[in-house]
């Protein structure tokens, strides 16, 4: 047996767990190197956490050793770095949307590049990890809530606790997930419902047996779980939500900043980096494009311009970021959920920043086949 901690909120607990540790040791016949004991500890180091009055956070090696990774030249040094800050991801709000750009370098498929926005996301998980995160160690007796957050880019949530010390609640543990291909098909809904579902999955061992409060931007949420006409999708999570004991709060997202903040994503702000990074890759592997781009090398051709490698549109004396095919309807889905507004207000402010061909139908497509709008339309309908 080797390195076992005996965990105690005063001296008086910890001698008293000591001796009954000790007195079981005894009578199984186990020996103790007393050298390699530590008695009444206040701040232990251990399995690459430092644990001090009930907070923990990553030990110091370990920071420094994330610290002086070197620029990655290969996929298997980007592979060694997401390991690294992987083991403390539950440190860092948002890990798995800051980690995207290094993330896919591991990808079958996938050519090794390490340009801005790679680096820029290196960069940041060492920031994050050097900056001294702090977490607050899981008490059961403690006021607990779960904060959940989701989009089309990935999902995520925090667990909460309030400490008797302050009253105030602080953060417990992270966690966040891209979306797969075919959850990105889902409604802003189903994967605000999705977030609550896969955050209790995580949180199970701290959450199953005590009472709780779910805190979610999603205002359907609890009267749809009360329906019983439930598709089968939401019907399975229903059934895995039936073993915990919680309450739901709805609280808009304008006041859930605190949480992965995916939904909140500046889709519509086309200096941001990582869409516009994004969408250069996405131009280079559409043929129309990509001809285009190849005539402007060359010449002028109609509205088209290039900055950076990127393909722009003048259209009524606006640059507009020219969307490829294979983005748009992410594009124009992000655009439609900011507030579920209806076609013509969506293409509007999608038409502020962005050239989508054939826009219009596009978004009236979407927009049909918009669950949330679908319903809010037949309850109006029953209304009248």
């Amino acid at each position: 047996m080797d390195d076992f901690i005996i965990p105690a909120c005063n001296e008086d607990e910890a001698i008293g767990k000591l001796e009954k540790v000790l007195k079981t040791a005894s009578e199984y016949g186990l020996e103790i190197n007393f050298k390699k004991c530590h008695f009444l500890k206040r701040r232990i180091e251990f399995l690459g956490h430092v644990i001090e009055d009930g907070r923990v956070y990553p030990s110091p090696d370990k920071t420094e050793a994330v610290k002086n990774f070197p620029k990655p030249t290969t996929t298997k040094q980007v592979q060694s770095f997401l390991g690294l800050t992987g083991f403390f991801r539950k440190f860092i709000q948002g890990y798995s949307k800051i980690a995207t750009p290094l993330t896919n370098l591991l990808k079958n498929d996938a050519k090794f590049r390490f340009e801005e926005e790679e680096k820029q996301a290196f960069l940041k998980l060492k920031e994050l990890l050097c900056s001294g995160p702090v977490l607050r160690i899981y008490d059961p007796k403690c006021y607990t809530e779960l904060h959940t957050d989701a989009s089309i880019e990935g999902f995520g949530g925090v667990l909460l606790q309030k400490a008797p010390d302050d009253g105030c609640l602080h953060p417990v543990h992270y966690f966040s997930r891209k979306t797969a291909p075919a959850q990105r098909k889902y409604s802003s809904y189903e994967l605000e419902v999705l977030a609550i579902v896969e955050s209790l999955k995580k949180f199970r061992v701290y959450l199953l047996g005590v009472k709780f409060k779910i805190v979610t931007d999603c205002s359907a949420f609890t009267k749809t779980m009360e329906k019983k006409d439930l598709g089968t999708r939401v019907a399975r999570w229903a059934m895995l939500l039936e073993e915990f004991d919680y309450v739901i709060e709805h609280r808009p997202g304008v006041r859930m900043k605190h949480v992965d903040a995916l939904s909140r994503r500046p889709i519509m702000e086309v200096s941001s980096l990582g869409i516009v990074s994004q969408v250069r890759r996405r131009q280079d592997e559409d043929g129309e494009l990509l001809a285009i781009k190849e005539i402007l090398k060359t010449t002028s051709y109609q509205d088209y311009t290039m900055k950076d490698d990127v393909l722009y549109k003048f259209v009524k004396g606006r640059e507009l970021l020219v969307v490829p095919s294979s983005m748009q309807e992410s594009v124009i889905r992000q655009a439609h959920e900011r507030g579920h507004f209806a076609a013509a207000r969506t293409e509007k402010d999608l038409e502020q920043n962005y050239f989508i061909p054939g826009i219009t139908k596009k978004v009236s497509d979407l927009i049909s086949n918009c669950v949330p709008c679908i319903l809010t339309k037949k309850k109006a309908g029953k209304q009248e």
